[in-house]
């Protein structure tokens, strides 16, 4: 792909997120980092005591991949189709949908 920049970080931090959880446009990971993988199961470990029932999961950052917007065509981008668990605005009621 051209145009994608590949870096390995200099240091490979871990993230913790609940299993389950969709990400969608404008959501982001966990802000949190940690530097080893002993820090990020002490905050799994607390989460999954804070949420009894809830599976955490352990990330490890190792690449990041980065396009410069400047550097895109906005015509040529293709539009996302959509996927289950979108977000879909309510109908008005008694709409029938798309009747074309």
């Amino acid at each position: 792909m051209t145009g994608v920049r590949l870096t390995v970080p200099s240091s490979f931090t871990f993230m913790v997120a609940r299993k389950g959880r969709t990400v969608r446009p404008g959501v982001t990971l966990p802000r949190a980092r940690y530097q080893t993988l002993d820090e990020a199961a002490t905050e799994a470990e607390a989460q999954a005591l804070a949420s009894p029932g809830q599976v955490m999961i352990v990330f490890q950052e190792v690449l990041r991949a980065k396009v410069d917007p400047a550097t895109i065509d906005p015509a040529a981008v293709p539009r996302r189709l959509v996927e289950p668990g979108d977000f879909r605005p309510p109908r008005s009621p008694g709409s029938k949908g798309d009747q074309s």
